[in-house]
Protein backbone atom coordinates (compact mmCIF):
# COMPACT_ATOMS: atom_id res chain seq x y z
CA UNK A 1 0.00 0.00 0.00
CA UNK A 2 0.98 3.97 -0.50
CA UNK A 3 1.54 5.74 2.44
CA UNK A 4 2.55 9.43 3.09
CA UNK A 5 5.18 9.88 6.42
CA UNK A 6 8.50 11.41 7.63
CA UNK A 7 11.38 9.83 6.68
CA UNK A 8 11.77 9.56 10.86
CA UNK A 9 8.13 7.35 11.19
CA UNK A 10 9.19 5.01 7.65
CA UNK A 11 12.74 4.63 8.73
CA UNK A 12 11.13 3.05 11.59
CA UNK A 13 8.73 0.83 10.28
CA UNK A 14 11.56 -0.29 8.67
CA UNK A 15 13.96 -0.88 11.14
CA UNK A 16 11.48 -1.48 13.99
CA UNK A 17 8.25 -3.25 12.41
CA UNK A 18 10.23 -4.96 9.76
CA UNK A 19 7.89 -3.43 6.75
CA UNK A 20 9.45 -3.87 3.36
CA UNK A 21 9.26 -1.21 0.73
CA UNK A 22 9.48 -0.61 -2.92
CA UNK A 23 8.18 2.46 -5.00
CA UNK A 24 5.00 4.37 -5.03
CA UNK A 25 2.39 2.29 -7.16
CA UNK A 26 -0.53 2.52 -9.36
CA UNK A 27 -1.73 -0.75 -8.72
CA UNK A 28 -1.23 -3.15 -6.11
CA UNK A 29 0.67 -5.15 -9.08
CA UNK A 30 4.29 -4.32 -8.26
CA UNK A 31 6.09 -4.15 -12.00
CA UNK A 32 7.94 -1.01 -13.82
CA UNK A 33 4.08 -0.54 -15.83
CA UNK A 34 2.31 0.39 -12.47
CA UNK A 35 5.45 2.74 -11.34
CA UNK A 36 4.47 6.15 -9.76
CA UNK A 37 7.32 7.34 -8.17
CA UNK A 38 9.72 6.51 -5.81
CA UNK A 39 11.80 8.95 -3.19
CA UNK A 40 13.70 6.24 -0.82
CA UNK A 41 16.50 4.30 -2.88
CA UNK A 42 18.39 1.47 -1.12
CA UNK A 43 21.85 -0.22 -1.72
CA UNK A 44 22.24 -3.68 -0.81
CA UNK A 45 25.36 -5.18 0.74
CA UNK A 46 25.66 -8.79 1.22
CA UNK A 47 29.55 -8.76 1.27
CA UNK A 48 32.97 -7.11 0.49
CA UNK A 49 32.10 -4.06 2.53
CA UNK A 50 31.69 -3.62 6.48
CA UNK A 51 29.99 -1.19 8.45
CA UNK A 52 32.70 0.64 9.92
CA UNK A 53 34.11 0.94 6.21
CA UNK A 54 30.54 2.48 5.48
CA UNK A 55 31.09 4.91 8.43
CA UNK A 56 34.76 5.87 7.09
CA UNK A 57 32.95 6.48 3.36
CA UNK A 58 32.78 10.14 2.17
CA UNK A 59 30.47 9.96 0.31
CA UNK A 60 27.88 8.06 2.75
CA UNK A 61 28.82 10.55 5.40
CA UNK A 62 27.79 13.45 3.20
CA UNK A 63 24.96 12.17 1.30
CA UNK A 64 23.59 8.86 2.92
CA UNK A 65 20.26 8.84 4.71
CA UNK A 66 21.22 5.83 6.98
CA UNK A 67 21.45 2.09 6.82
CA UNK A 68 20.39 -0.74 8.76
CA UNK A 69 21.66 -4.26 9.06
CA UNK A 70 19.40 -6.92 7.24
CA UNK A 71 18.28 -10.13 9.56
CA UNK A 72 21.01 -12.30 8.23
CA UNK A 73 24.06 -10.02 8.82
CA UNK A 74 26.49 -11.84 11.39
CA UNK A 75 29.52 -10.27 12.97
CA UNK A 76 32.03 -12.10 10.31
CA UNK A 77 29.79 -11.36 7.46
CA UNK A 78 28.19 -7.53 7.44
CA UNK A 79 25.00 -7.71 5.52
CA UNK A 80 23.03 -4.07 5.40
CA UNK A 81 20.54 -1.61 3.26
CA UNK A 82 22.59 1.55 2.52
CA UNK A 83 19.79 4.63 2.43
CA UNK A 84 19.42 7.35 0.48
CA UNK A 85 16.61 9.92 0.14
CA UNK A 86 16.30 11.87 -3.28
CA UNK A 87 15.14 15.53 -2.70
CA UNK A 88 11.63 15.37 -4.61
CA UNK A 89 10.00 12.16 -5.59
CA UNK A 90 11.62 10.62 -8.85
CA UNK A 91 8.60 9.92 -11.21
CA UNK A 92 10.69 8.45 -14.67
CA UNK A 93 11.39 4.85 -14.16
CA UNK A 94 14.56 5.25 -16.49
CA UNK A 95 16.04 8.02 -14.63
CA UNK A 96 15.51 6.17 -11.45
CA UNK A 97 17.41 3.14 -12.91
CA UNK A 98 19.89 5.08 -14.01
CA UNK A 99 20.06 6.35 -10.42
CA UNK A 100 20.21 3.67 -8.69
CA UNK A 101 23.25 2.33 -11.18
CA UNK A 102 25.04 5.13 -10.21
CA UNK A 103 24.97 4.25 -6.61
CA UNK A 104 26.26 0.84 -7.46
CA UNK A 105 29.34 2.44 -9.12
CA UNK A 106 30.01 3.99 -5.97
CA UNK A 107 29.85 1.08 -4.18
CA UNK A 108 31.17 -1.74 -5.58
CA UNK A 109 30.50 -4.64 -3.18
CA UNK A 110 26.97 -3.58 -3.57
CA UNK A 111 24.29 -6.17 -5.12
CA UNK A 112 24.49 -5.20 -8.78
CA UNK A 113 21.10 -6.64 -9.76
CA UNK A 114 19.21 -4.66 -6.99
CA UNK A 115 18.64 -1.43 -9.98
CA UNK A 116 14.80 -1.84 -11.15
CA UNK A 117 13.05 1.29 -10.07
CA UNK A 118 9.97 -1.25 -8.09
CA UNK A 119 12.76 -3.16 -6.36
CA UNK A 120 11.48 -4.77 -3.02
CA UNK A 121 13.52 -4.18 -0.05
CA UNK A 122 12.47 -6.39 3.17
CA UNK A 123 12.78 -4.49 6.45
CA UNK A 124 14.95 -5.63 9.76
CA UNK A 125 12.01 -6.13 12.45
CA UNK A 126 13.64 -4.72 15.73
CA UNK A 127 16.89 -4.06 14.30
CA UNK A 128 19.56 -2.53 16.92
CA UNK A 129 22.41 -1.89 14.18
CA UNK A 130 21.44 0.89 12.03
CA UNK A 131 21.43 5.27 11.58
CA UNK A 132 19.33 7.64 10.25
CA UNK A 133 20.09 11.00 9.09
CA UNK A 134 18.41 13.79 7.38
CA UNK A 135 20.83 14.21 4.79
CA UNK A 136 19.48 14.48 1.27
CA UNK A 137 21.10 12.70 -2.18
CA UNK A 138 20.74 16.52 -3.69
CA UNK A 139 19.59 17.06 -7.37
CA UNK A 140 23.16 17.91 -8.46
CA UNK A 141 25.09 14.68 -7.28
CA UNK A 142 21.84 12.28 -8.68
CA UNK A 143 22.67 14.19 -12.21
CA UNK A 144 26.54 13.59 -11.79
CA UNK A 145 25.46 9.66 -11.16
CA UNK A 146 23.63 9.64 -14.56
CA UNK A 147 25.55 11.47 -16.16
CA UNK A 148 28.13 8.92 -15.17
CA UNK A 149 26.07 5.88 -16.29
CA UNK A 150 25.51 7.75 -19.51
CA UNK A 151 28.93 7.93 -20.09
CA UNK A 152 29.45 4.42 -19.54
CA UNK A 153 26.76 2.94 -21.80
CA UNK A 154 27.84 5.53 -24.29
CA UNK A 155 31.23 3.80 -23.97
CA UNK A 156 30.40 0.28 -24.16
CA UNK A 157 28.37 0.80 -27.13
CA UNK A 158 30.80 2.62 -28.80
CA UNK A 159 33.50 -0.45 -28.18
CA UNK A 160 31.16 -2.97 -29.50
CA UNK A 161 31.58 -1.61 -32.71
CA UNK A 162 35.18 -2.32 -32.61
CA UNK A 163 34.84 -5.55 -32.71
CA UNK A 164 32.00 -6.17 -35.52
CA UNK A 165 33.97 -8.02 -37.75
CA UNK A 166 36.57 -9.67 -35.07
CA UNK A 167 37.06 -13.09 -34.20
CA UNK A 168 33.55 -14.10 -35.36
CA UNK A 169 33.39 -18.51 -34.93
CA UNK A 170 31.02 -20.84 -37.19
CA UNK A 171 27.52 -20.66 -36.04
CA UNK A 172 26.55 -23.84 -35.84
CA UNK A 173 23.02 -24.94 -33.95
CA UNK A 174 25.12 -25.63 -30.35
CA UNK A 175 26.48 -22.51 -30.62
CA UNK A 176 23.57 -20.31 -31.63
CA UNK A 177 21.43 -21.74 -28.72
CA UNK A 178 24.53 -21.34 -26.29
CA UNK A 179 24.64 -17.49 -27.32
CA UNK A 180 21.04 -17.00 -26.96
CA UNK A 181 21.04 -18.66 -23.36
CA UNK A 182 23.85 -16.68 -22.07
CA UNK A 183 22.26 -13.39 -23.59
CA UNK A 184 19.17 -14.62 -21.45
CA UNK A 185 21.21 -14.62 -18.56
CA UNK A 186 22.78 -11.29 -18.93
CA UNK A 187 21.16 -8.07 -17.59
CA UNK A 188 22.21 -5.52 -19.92
CA UNK A 189 20.73 -2.58 -18.24
CA UNK A 190 21.75 -0.03 -20.69
CA UNK A 191 19.67 0.91 -24.11
CA UNK A 192 22.40 1.43 -26.65
CA UNK A 193 24.16 -2.25 -25.15
CA UNK A 194 20.60 -3.81 -25.63
CA UNK A 195 20.33 -2.42 -29.12
CA UNK A 196 23.12 -2.66 -30.46
CA UNK A 197 22.89 -6.75 -29.71
CA UNK A 198 19.67 -7.12 -31.16
CA UNK A 199 21.41 -5.57 -34.23
CA UNK A 200 24.07 -8.23 -33.67
CA UNK A 201 22.11 -10.78 -34.13
CA UNK A 202 20.32 -9.58 -36.84
CA UNK A 203 23.40 -9.62 -38.63
CA UNK A 204 24.33 -13.27 -37.71
CA UNK A 205 21.35 -14.38 -39.34
CA UNK A 206 19.18 -15.03 -35.88
CA UNK A 207 15.36 -14.51 -35.73
CA UNK A 208 13.50 -11.44 -34.32
CA UNK A 209 11.84 -14.10 -32.13
CA UNK A 210 15.40 -14.87 -31.04
CA UNK A 211 15.89 -11.21 -30.05
CA UNK A 212 12.24 -11.32 -28.39
CA UNK A 213 12.92 -14.38 -26.33
CA UNK A 214 16.72 -12.63 -24.89
CA UNK A 215 15.13 -9.32 -24.03
CA UNK A 216 12.95 -10.69 -21.33
CA UNK A 217 16.67 -11.16 -19.69
CA UNK A 218 18.61 -8.69 -20.37
CA UNK A 219 15.78 -5.59 -20.09
CA UNK A 220 12.94 -6.32 -18.23
CA UNK A 221 11.22 -3.33 -19.14
CA UNK A 222 11.49 -3.70 -22.43
CA UNK A 223 8.70 -5.55 -24.08
CA UNK A 224 8.85 -7.48 -27.70
CA UNK A 225 7.09 -4.86 -29.01
CA UNK A 226 9.70 -3.10 -28.23
CA UNK A 227 12.68 -5.24 -29.44
CA UNK A 228 10.73 -5.49 -32.99
CA UNK A 229 11.08 -2.14 -33.30
CA UNK A 230 14.08 -1.87 -32.65
CA UNK A 231 15.07 -4.94 -35.08
CA UNK A 232 13.61 -3.06 -37.92
CA UNK A 233 15.51 -0.28 -37.48
CA UNK A 234 18.91 0.78 -38.79
CA UNK A 235 22.66 0.75 -37.52
CA UNK A 236 24.44 3.66 -37.98
CA UNK A 237 25.65 3.87 -41.44
CA UNK A 238 29.12 3.15 -41.83
CA UNK A 239 29.47 1.45 -38.28
CA UNK A 240 27.76 -2.19 -38.94
CA UNK A 241 27.22 -3.87 -35.87
CA UNK A 242 27.74 -7.45 -36.44
CA UNK A 243 28.17 -10.62 -34.48
CA UNK A 244 31.86 -9.88 -33.75
CA UNK A 245 30.22 -7.26 -31.49
CA UNK A 246 27.82 -9.94 -29.22
CA UNK A 247 30.71 -12.75 -29.20
CA UNK A 248 32.83 -10.04 -27.44
CA UNK A 249 30.56 -8.96 -25.30
CA UNK A 250 29.61 -11.92 -23.79
CA UNK A 251 33.29 -12.63 -23.60
CA UNK A 252 34.08 -9.67 -21.78
CA UNK A 253 30.77 -10.34 -19.29
CA UNK A 254 31.06 -14.27 -19.15
CA UNK A 255 34.70 -15.36 -19.86
CA UNK A 256 37.06 -15.84 -22.76
CA UNK A 257 36.08 -19.30 -23.40
CA UNK A 258 32.22 -18.93 -22.72
CA UNK A 259 31.72 -19.68 -25.86
CA UNK A 260 33.33 -23.27 -26.00
CA UNK A 261 32.00 -26.04 -27.12
CA UNK A 262 31.09 -28.60 -23.86
CA UNK A 263 32.73 -31.69 -23.47
CA UNK A 264 31.14 -35.16 -23.26
CA UNK A 265 31.59 -34.96 -19.70
CA UNK A 266 29.71 -32.01 -19.33
CA UNK A 267 27.02 -32.77 -21.50
CA UNK A 268 26.35 -36.34 -19.42
CA UNK A 269 26.93 -34.29 -16.26
CA UNK A 270 23.79 -32.01 -16.63
CA UNK A 271 22.23 -34.82 -17.89
CA UNK A 272 22.54 -36.27 -14.57
CA UNK A 273 21.67 -32.99 -13.12
CA UNK A 274 18.47 -32.56 -15.24
CA UNK A 275 17.46 -36.58 -14.08
CA UNK A 276 17.94 -35.47 -10.88
CA UNK A 277 15.70 -32.67 -11.25
CA UNK A 278 13.15 -34.96 -12.30
CA UNK A 279 13.50 -37.89 -9.55
CA UNK A 280 13.01 -35.16 -7.06
CA UNK A 281 9.94 -33.86 -8.86
CA UNK A 282 8.16 -37.04 -9.49
CA UNK A 283 9.19 -37.25 -5.39
CA UNK A 284 7.67 -34.54 -4.80
CA UNK A 285 4.48 -35.44 -6.79
CA UNK A 286 4.34 -38.95 -4.86
CA UNK A 287 4.72 -37.48 -1.35
CA UNK A 288 1.86 -35.09 -2.50
CA UNK A 289 -0.44 -38.29 -3.27
CA UNK A 290 0.24 -39.84 -0.14
CA UNK A 291 -0.48 -36.67 1.67
CA UNK A 292 2.86 -36.49 3.25
CA UNK A 293 3.38 -33.13 2.21
CA UNK A 294 2.07 -30.12 4.00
Amino acid sequence: MNIESSWAEIFELITQDGFATSAELSTDNRREANFVSRQLLMVDVDSGMTIPELLANAFYNQLGAGFYATPSFTPELHRFRICFRLESAETDPGRLRKINRGLLRVFGAADQACKDPTRLFYGTPDCVLCERTDQLLTEDIVQQLIDIVDEHDRANAEAMTQYSGKNIPKLNNELRQRILDLLKQTYVGSYPLWRNIGWGLKAGGFALSDFQSVTTGMMSQKTPADAAQVWNSSSPVGRPITMGSVIHFLKEKHGADCLRPKTDIEHHIDYLNQMAQVAEIEKYIKELKNGSVN
